[in-house]
């Protein structure tokens, strides 16, 4: 695997993005711990830009301490998020579940591994036991999950804001310490109007700029759009043909999304075909119901055994 080889216990010398990343962590061993560090986001997918953040993310060994002890680690972030290391253990967890974020870094491109460690060979000569169809159905919810942004924020972008929810609209009446709703139901609908003025109000309030100016120029958020079709693309692709292709080879379609190509309903659009699509694979996949948890916890077990035994000589 490409990237430099450590021994346990030394200190990690962090490599290839180009940039100096600076790690702060409250867990000063982390960071001699590492056992693989990959590139991750935009730049892992081949979208990035000149303003792209370098976002990174690995797996470490924790010390005997957090394993046997009353001590406990599952990962570490930095401030915004753009770092993270993940225990191997809570990152087995993750992989089993067939989440995006996890099964990417397991399979980001050779030219995109910032360090390894020998004992990541074993992990990733088995990554495909991680994949499953359960994978290809966590890619089309995640895509789902910023399609529903999408449309969260076209509504607010062409409606009327909406107003403070009052307990009286949805039929309470004032008592002397809290509204009575004549049912359960009018105080179910009252707290999600609530829920979803108060995420108004939090957009409102920490709107990103850049996405602002999308919006403003393509009448809604073609970054979160062009995510949304990778995600469902890829997820596609899982369950067809068992590949994991984090560094895109539909880059120029996927980035001419984010600068206009489709329409907020050509997307919408194209979104329902593909969902069917991923629903008709989910059927037909040769991939297994459940990925192979007997074989992903003899992993954790044999490497974090042998990065043990390391650190004896």
């Amino acid at each position: 695997m490409a990237g430099k080889r450590q021994q346990p216990g030394r200190p990690l010398r962090l490599s290839g993005s180009g940039s100096q990343i600076s790690w702060r962590v409250s867990e000063h061993w982390a960071h001699q711990r590492v056992l693989f560090k990959v590139l991750s986001g935009s730049r892992a997918h081949g979208l990035d830009t000149a303003e792209s953040d370098h976002d990174t993310r690995g797996v470490c060994i924790p010390p005997k301490r957090y394993l046997l002890g009353l001590s406990h680690f599952e990962q570490w972030q930095s401030e915004g998020g753009d770092h993270v290391l993940f225990s191997l253990q809570k990152f087995i967890k993750l992989a089993l579940e067939g989440n995006p974020n996890i099964i990417e870094t397991l399979f980001t491109r050779h030219e995109d591994w910032l360090f390894s460690h020998a004992l990541s060979e074993p992990l990733i000569a088995h990554r495909h036991i991680f994949l499953s169809k359960n994978v290809g159905t966590k890619f089309g919810r995640y895509a789902i999950h910023q399609l529903q942004k999408i449309e969260r924020h076209y509504r607010w972008l062409t409606s009327e804001p909406p107003s403070q929810p009052q307990p009286e609209d949805f039929g309470a009446k004032r008592g002397e310490n809290s509204p009575k709703f004549p049912d359960t139901a009018s105080e179910r609908a009252y707290r999600g109007a609530v829920k979803h003025f108060r995420a108004y109000r939090e957009w409102r309030k920490n709107r990103n700029p850049k996405r602002a100016e999308l919006e403003a120029q393509h009448g809604y958020d073609t970054k979160h759009a062009m995510h949304l079709c990778r995600l469902l693309n890829m997820g596609c692709e899982i369950l067809e043909s068992g590949q994991v292709l984090v560094y895109r080879p539909d880059a120029d379609w996927l980035r001419g999304i984010r600068a206009g190509s489709m329409s907020y309903t050509e997307l919408l659009n194209w979104v329902k075909d593909r969902e069917k699509t991923l629903s008709k694979l989910e059927t037909e996949s040769s991939l297994p119901q459940e990925p192979d948890h007997a074989t992903a916890e003899k992993l954790v077990v044999e490497i974090t055994e042998r990065y043990l035994y390391g650190e004896r000589d």
